[in-house]
């Protein structure tokens, strides 16, 4: 009978054996039976330790994600300045994103995983979430930042724009990952600390206004001149 370790050890194999396979050739393209071959165990083997390919999946995305965004949430909380916190992680979380095949390709495989495990997942991504917005909060709090932003509608759209990336930044260029990363952390800070820009006042009396019709010449012409005839008749 197999040890604890030994188990251990066999399912963290499964694991990256699986996420390995799901790169080279996508989630639905990746069979158990082929996933068994490589590891050299039966499909038994495999559904011993995951019921289905889908708690494979939730396994491999959960185990993927802790690995990538720990060293972000660690470097976040070596600093107290809300700013230099805010920096960091979009910069950190962004390259992170852009180097790593399998944080794009997970992304895009979430919509797979039954609700119940895309709930745990979304705990991870949470986290995320509250760092960006608890430092937008403390900014406001300050008075260093924009006070009108919504800082819930702000904090989903910074993750918004690393997490998009993963649509279309082409993972076999990585020399362009630092100069992406920097351009969405600045993109995003420089709007956050921003003046707001003026609203132009609205009309007062919107509702009553009329759309400016354009009226061809000869045809106004035309209606000048039976304008002309009706004063005419009213004369005679």
């Amino acid at each position: 009978m197999s040890t604890k370790p030994q188990e251990i050890g066999r399912v963290e194999e499964v694991v990256e054996v699986a996420l390995r396979l799901f790169l080279e050739r996508g989630y639905d393209n990746t069979p158990m039976s082929l996933l068994a071959k490589r590891l050299g165990l039966t499909k038994a083997g495999i559904y011993h330790h995951f019921p289905s390919k889908e708690d494979l999946l939730f396994v491999v995305h959960k185990t993927a994600m802790e690995r990538q965004l720990k060293p972000v949430f660690e470097a976040v909380a070596r600093e107290s300045d809300p700013d230099r916190q805010l920096r960091i992680f979009l910069y950190d979380h962004t390259r992170m994103l852009a180097l790593d095949p399998a944080a794009m390709l997970l992304i895009r495989e979430a919509r797979r995983l039954s609700p119940k495990h895309l709930q745990e997942i979304k705990k991870t991504w949470r986290r995320g979430f509250d760092v960006v917005r608890d430092a937008i909060v403390e900014l406001q709090r300050q008075g260093r930042c924009r006070a009108d932003f919504n800082p819930t509608f702000a904090a989903f759209a910074a993750i918004g724009m690393a997490s998009w990336i993963s649509y279309w930044f082409d993972p076999k260029r990585p020399e362009s990952a630092e100069p992406l990363a920097q351009t969405i952390a600045d993109i995003f800070i420089t709007g956050l600390l921003a003046e707001p820009v003026a609203q132009p006042r609205a009309a007062k009396n919107k509702q009553q206004s009329k759309p400016v019709v354009s009226v061809p010449h000869a045809q106004r012409r035309e209606l000048t001149r039976n304008a002309n005839r009706r004063q005419a008749k009213r004369r005679a």
